[in-house]
């Protein structure tokens, strides 16, 4: 119990500060036991009186300002992450922080570059004078895709379906109407949204996957991805009637083929036959 009562100091005063100042579960003499439940209670007070003042949400890999000026220090989840001297920031305390943390001089304004998901947490800014300023960042992996299944069983559906994350939403829209939608606490699972649309449907779906930073959606047009499903009699009509104009076609060119091939033949045989008469006239001339 004294030890996790001195972890929490040390989570509310900052590791480098008790560490300066020699307090370390080793060190801590057993006779404060009483003073240091007293400075439990202080600080537990203190961190309930330090609400969050604005709330911040990122994408990964993009950059967040807090809009504190004047900042002297950075505070993460309680620990330092950086501390301006005479105009200079340091940010070595935390690997993790280390090289990714700006601080402008003109503004004094932190920002942190290149953001994780690991970055989620309370951030504190200490300005001069002591004000203190907290946020508390959540940065977000960018949401996926949806992918659409149209489904074919006497009616016309399609299933909508993305990977969860945290805090995204699956919802189908018509127009900037919400028809239905859903969410799961559960991560790591399909979320799935079925939509069924009447086939002589015109209208234009839109699937959405969105997350409070990003969003992703896909359009299903019903006249091109959901086509009449099984052909009436209107449309058996026209698909015979078609094929029995194609075969006509077929039969009249085969048969002209064949008639202007016989035709050939007829008249070159002709020609063969009338050659001997012709020279035969020929000799009858000359003997008269």
């Amino acid at each position: 119990m004294l030890l996790s009562r001195f972890n929490v100091i040390m989570r509310i005063c900052g590791v480098n500060w008790c560490a300066r100042n020699g307090w370390t579960h080793t060190k801590f003499p057993r006779r404060g036991r009483l003073k240091l439940t007293l400075l439990y209670m202080f600080g537990l007070c203190f961190s309930i009186s330090q609400t969050v003042e604005e709330m911040l949400t990122q994408v990964v890999g993009e950059s967040i300002t807090f809009s504190k000026k004047q900042g002297a220090s950075l505070l993460y989840n309680g620990g330092t992450i950086a501390v301006v001297v005479k105009g200079n920031m340091d940010s070595s305390y935390i690997d993790s922080f280390k090289d990714r943390i700006q601080w402008d001089q003109q503004t004094g304004q932190f920002t942190i570059r290149e953001l994780k998901t690991s970055d989620s947490g309370i951030y504190v800014v200490d300005g001069k004078g002591g004000v203190k300023t907290t946020y508390q960042l959540t940065v977000y992996d960018p949401v996926s895709r949806p992918m659409l299944t149209t489904l074919f069983n006497g009616s016309c559906s399609v299933e909508c379906s993305v990977m969860n994350d945290r805090d995204v939403t699956l919802s189908w829209y018509s127009g900037e109407k919400i028809l239905n939608q859903t969410s799961s606490p559960e991560l790591s699972i399909k979320l799935s949204l079925p939509l069924e649309v009447d086939k002589q449907d015109r209208t234009s779906y839109r699937c959405e996957a969105a997350n409070p930073v990003t969003k992703e959606n896909v359009t299903f047009h019903v006249p091109t991805s959901c086509p009449e499903t099984g052909p009436g009699p209107y449309k058996e009509r026209g698909y015979w009637s078609l094929m029995a104009v194609m075969c006509v076609l077929i039969a009249s060119v085969v048969i002209g083929i064949a008639v202007c091939q016989k035709k050939g033949r007829t008249g070159h045989s002709q020609g063969r036959m009338d050659e001997p008469i012709y020279q035969n006239s020929i000799r009858l001339e000359k003997l008269n």
